[in-house]
């Protein structure tokens, strides 16, 4: 079978795409403003709608609309005058619809050192999907793009005897050339441990693939003890009658994509202004905790916190100073509770704390004695210095209780108690609760300022 670089026959093109294992495509450079597309594989048809004997050997400006077709041609020129693999994303009205692609361009040259076609392999990726790279072993064309790939891949045989890599492989991993050279894939393994924060599962994780040869692997993330975090993919290699022939590893640096994900899962836990975490975090706890203290009868309690008169803060000293009562009031109150409880921004000026293993009798001395902290202070700001107080709604858990709701709810009705009762205070007085008022489950309907 002829090489890609010279066949002409779209049908024998189309055969050799197909041994890839990822969308790709030939495309012929007729001149700098001129691309034909020679062959798309099996692949490609799948995720673009497009058929080989449909597109083969038509222009891309046949294509493709005018504006998508002089992007596209721009691209495909950058990697004929660059002679070198060229990555970028685009994105494509196709057959299929609106599709968006990380393509990768391999130039072939002939005699004469010119550009005459060139190689594209691509994978559909979205916003919230990693890129998952999928390709074999399988000829001269894909060993072009191995060591361009920003993928460090390592290829072992059937006896773990290292078959290839790429600069990137060892430019994530710090193995000795001599390892490397004698191609002993044990050495090479006891080589990375020694770099890993979790090196036992990882060499167990790596045994079970080499036990379990067709199984494959995808997105496992490993992290390095200088910091980095790497995402592995994996998938064993077989021979056209099903026997084994090696393993192919790819390994991605994600380390930023792991920095942002968790800023992200932070900044979705956490309140903006004060930085305790938000309502959304003090429900999944408290729901946890009252699993847990009605399994081991347990006590849990809560107290709602409304800062008093925050209204009239706002309109006579302004919201910047509204906003910085709210921080104060936060750094005020953490250094009273325990590292156990967890201290919430409900919304506006309401707060809540959850209290773990914590009787109404206890939970209410604390309350009070936040009381007391709060209104000792005194704040400063343009219009004078001016102070604040804080009333506080206790509730424990009851056997009659049905929920977490019914805790929280009954919390909130001893809050309004204690507003109604004139504020800076604490309602129950005692150690049983005396908040009466709206039925259970029903939240007061009230303007707590």
């Amino acid at each position: 079978m002829k090489e890609i670089s010279v066949n002409q026959d779209p049908a024998e093109l189309r055969q050799m795409l197909d041994y890839l294992g990822v969308a790709a495509f030939v495309i012929d450079v007729v001149s700098a403003n001129e691309f034909r597309l020679a062959a798309i594989n099996a692949r490609h048809e799948q995720f673009s709608g497009m058929k080989h004997n449909e597109v083969a050997g038509r222009s891309v400006d046949e294509l493709l609309s005018p504006e998508m077709a002089a992007n596209v041609k721009a691209r495909y020129r950058r990697c004929v005058e660059g002679k070198a693999v060229t990555d970028y994303q685009e994105t494509l009205d196709l057959p299929a619809g609106k599709t968006f692609w990380q393509t990768s361009l391999v130039p072939f040259l002939d005699e004469t050192g010119k550009v005459t076609r060139l190689l594209g392999t691509a994978n559909e990726i979205s916003d919230q999907v990693h890129l998952e790279l999928e390709a074999r072993y399988q000829s001269t064309v894909m060993s072009a793009y191995l060591d361009e790939s920003s993928d460090g891949i390592l290829v072992v045989d059937a006896n773990n005897k290292i078959k290839t890599w790429n600069r990137r492989f060892l430019e994530m991993w710090d193995i000795p050339e001599a390892v490397m050279g004698a191609r002993d894939g044990d050495a090479a393994l006891q080589a990375v441990v020694e770099q890993l924060e979790d090196p036992d599962s990882f060499v167990q994780r790596v045994k079970e693939l080499y036990t379990f040869l067709g199984e494959e692997e995808h997105g496992v993330r490993i992290t390095m003890k200088d910091g980095r975090v790497l995402e592995r993919y994996s998938r064993g290699l077989h021979g056209p009658e099903g026997d084994y022939w090696g393993r192919i590893w790819f390994y991605r640096d994600v380390t930023e994509l792991q920095r942002m994900t968790e800023k992200l899962v932070h900044m979705s836990q956490t309140d903006p202004l004060t930085g305790i975490v938000n309502r959304r975090v003090l429900m999944g706890q408290l729901k946890e905790e009252y699993g847990r203290a009605r399994r081991y009868g347990h006590p849990l309690s809560v107290l709602m916190l409304d800062l008093d008169h925050f209204k009239q803060i706002n309109d006579r000293h302004g919201h910047a100073t509204g906003d910085m009562l709210l921080r104060e009031f936060v750094r005020i109150v953490t250094p009273e509770i325990r590292a156990s409880d967890c201290f919430a921004r409900m919304g506006g000026e309401e707060f809540a704390i959850l209290l773990p293993e914590s009787s109404l009798g206890s939970a209410r001395r604390l309350a009070e004695r936040l009381c007391q902290v709060v209104a000792t202070r005194t704040f400063d700001s343009p219009q004078g210095a001016f102070g604040v107080t804080v009333s506080i709604g206790v509730a424990t858990l009851r056997d009659d209780d049905e929920s977490p709701e019914h805790l929280i709810n009954r919390a909130d009705r001893c809050l309004y108690a204690a507003k109604s009762d004139g504020r800076n205070r604490v309602r129950p007085r005692g150690d049983s609760e005396d908040c009466a008022g709206q039925a259970p489950g029903l939240k007061p309907i009230i303007a707590r300022h």
